[in-house]
């Protein structure tokens, strides 16, 4: 068994592979963890609010990236060229509530300890296209 490859189980392991990317010198995990502690702006914003879903998911663009995980809401922007799955994978939660895709692919991570120097407020609550969605649900449960 010397020299064999070795295989980590993970208990439950029904996750997917995961798939890191190399990053451009100077976007390592280290490099983003002295970006967000140099002081310098990545939330855009001066104080946090409450924003809606219909605002964040104007903001869906590698220059512009706004997503929801738990809750709360960050301007990842700066962080899309630092992520270690690379830009695809997080613009998958582009302009969306991104929570359970995060915690699908990488439960182990403390999405608020990384991101902390992005937030810039909580989301509001669905959009007004996902309460239609329940209510009309909600209707054609009612007259089944």
């Amino acid at each position: 068994m010397r020299n064999s490859p070795q295989v980590l189980s993970v208990p439950g392991g029904n996750q997917r592979p995961r798939k890191k990317v190399a990053l451009k010198p100077g976007y390592s995990p280290l490099d983003w963890a002295r970006l967000s502690a140099s002081g310098k702006d990545l939330r855009g914003t001066s104080e946090l609010r409450l924003i809606t879903m219909e605002e964040i998911a104007l903001h869906n663009k590698r220059n512009d990236c706004w997503m929801v995980i738990g809750g709360k809401v960050y301007n990842v922007t700066h962080y899309v060229e630092f992520h270690p799955g690379g830009k695809g994978e997080l613009m998958r939660a582009a302009g969306k509530d991104g929570s359970a895709l995060f915690n699908d692919t990488h439960p182990w991570v403390n999405a608020e300890s990384i991101l902390r120097a992005c937030m810039i407020g909580f989301c509001s609550g669905p959009s007004k296209s996902q309460v239609k969605a329940v209510e009309e649900s909600d209707d054609s449960d009612a007259s089944a």
